[in-house]
């Protein structure tokens, strides 16, 4: 279902225009503020995963038991704690340093952008109603030159019956 143009006309449908734009906005800074919680419990997350990773590869003191399975599997697996909490630090810097730059761009632009809509719509009723003004004016001084012409013509009619 679709709307013509002569929805978005009035005063109401400024209104709704501007409602959803705040709306927007709310929403962009909401999403901000939940990847900036985002960011840093990841980065809390990586920093406690690396603790793991630190202190479970202490084993290295146990020399004895190098070549068993449970030491080399044990390994294994804080070599790849290490590495998760890299990749979640990473994917932190990365949420960090582009997509919250990207939105805080769109942020801005939505601001702007409903800046100068309602710059442009209060130059547009401004000039309507100079217009407007203008108009009645006009039509006002029509009606009184109308008016002096009838009244001249009725002083006229009534000079030439007398």
């Amino acid at each position: 279902m679709g709307f013509s143009s002569a929805t978005l006309e009035g005063k109401e449908a400024h209104e709704a225009l501007l409602c959803r734009q705040d709306s927007e906005i709310r929403l962009l800074e909401l999403m901000k503020r939940c990847l900036l919680l985002k960011v840093k419990h990841d980065k809390d997350y990586a920093s406690a995963l690396n603790s793991v990773a630190v202190q479970g590869q202490k084993i290295e003191k146990f020399e004895d038991v190098k070549e068993s399975s449970i030491f080399k599997a044990w390994k294994v697996l804080m070599d790849e704690l290490e590495n998760l909490g890299k990749l979640f630090k990473s994917n932190a810097e990365i949420i960090e340093k582009e997509t919250l730059f990207k939105l805080n761009t769109m942020c801005n632009e939505k601001r702007k952008t409903k800046k100068h809509y309602q710059d442009e719509y209060n130059r547009l009723c401004q000039q309507f109603s100079n217009v407007s003004i203008k108009n009645f004016m006009n039509v006002f001084f029509l009606f009184l030159v109308s008016k002096k012409i009838f009244i001249d013509y009725y002083f006229k009619s009534i000079r030439s019956i007398m």
